[in-house]
């Protein structure tokens, strides 16, 4: 009976098959820009003890944080060569390669930090991780949202008090826009130097969220902390295409399985970090106050056709946003 025989050892081989590719080893290694007790960190954490858990043990992850593998656009331009396998970045960082990303560098685009996470975990942020495979990068989830303020050396609680300011800035064309649409200098200075930007008074603000104003100690170079929320700046952990597809489908679906948990973990961990850096603040004597949305808001939408020009299918993206709102 050669049919039967034939169909046996089909059915054979496809209970072999999982065994087999869980009886082999693999290696990752991750990197991101910030430190051991980031979210990213414990995200990364995650997703390397889970993996190694549901492989017995035969999944190895190394994280380097801080920047141990390069910054964001060296991470980026590493997946789409395949010479990093994963990284956790800024959206940002993506819009040289992706235009579409510039869609989530607009002004007031969200309502707030939930509104983001919730929208960007399902349909609408979809479409943008579906993006990512033709740059040879797949996207394993979105990893939190940095509902980022502005550190100054003076009280912001009014669009006229922006009128001057010198502010570092993202070099995005989203946040340069914006900031300069409300009336300030927006000031590009390499993050590193930005504590001594601000106390020396080379810059008068920044924008950051509140977790990194504590984590970067800038808590003794400002006085103010404006909570406007001008951008919702999401985070990514992504894989280069290269190396997922050098994994067997089994360990190809823990690996998404896991990344999208992992992404779970630094939400988690970005919402008590921000949370618990007001406390922080008000105890290292800032001032925090928390102006009136709507008159930022109706500034800042005036840099939105600037910071679209030369973006694909941009309304169909907008409207998309706008029935996911509902």
């Amino acid at each position: 009976m050669p049919f039967l025989s034939k169909i046996l050892q089909i059915a054979a081989f496809a209970l072999v098959l999982p065994t087999a590719a869980m009886a082999q080893t693999y290696e990752v290694n991750i990197g991101h820009v910030l430190s051991e007790k980031s979210s990213y960190q414990a995200g990364m954490n995650h997703f390397a003890a889970t993996m190694a858990a549901r492989t017995d043990g035969n999944f190895k992850t190394n994280i380097f944080p801080s920047a141990g593998l390069g910054g964001e656009l060296r991470l980026v331009q590493g997946g789409i060569t395949g010479t990093v396998d994963a990284f956790i970045i800024g959206q940002p960082s993506l819009e040289a390669t992706i235009p579409q990303y510039k869609i989530l560098s607009l002004p007031f685009l969200f309502d707030s930090e939930e509104q983001a996470v919730d929208l960007l975990r399902g349909s609408f942020g979809q479409k943008f991780l579906d993006l990512l495979p033709e740059h040879n990068l797949v996207g394993l989830g979105w990893a939190g949202v940095f509902s980022r303020g502005l550190p100054a050396n003076r009280a912001v609680t009014k669009v006229e008090d922006m009128n001057g300011m010198k502010v570092r800035v993202m070099q995005s064309p989203g946040y340069v826009e914006t900031f300069s649409v409300l009336g300030s200098q927006p000031t590009p200075i390499a993050f590193g130097e930005l504590f001594m930007a601000l106390q020396t008074g080379v810059v008068d603000a920044t924008d950051l969220s509140p977790d990194l104003v504590i984590s970067g100690q800038f808590t003794g170079a400002i006085s103010h902390y404006s909570k406007m929320s001008i951008h919702q700046l999401p985070s990514l952990f992504i894989m280069s295409k290269s190396k997922f597809d050098s994994f067997p489908p089994e360990i190809q679906k823990i690996v998404q399985e896991v990344g999208r948990e992992a992404t779970a973990v630094a939400i988690s961990e970005q919402r008590s970090a921000m949370a618990a850096a007001f406390d922080e603040m008000v105890k290292a004597g800032i001032e925090v106050s928390e102006p009136e949305q709507a008159p930022f808001k109706e500034a800042a939408k005036k840099a939105w056709p600037a910071i679209l020009v030369d973006v694909p299918n941009a309304d169909t993206f907008l409207t998309a946003l706008e029935e996911a709102k509902k």
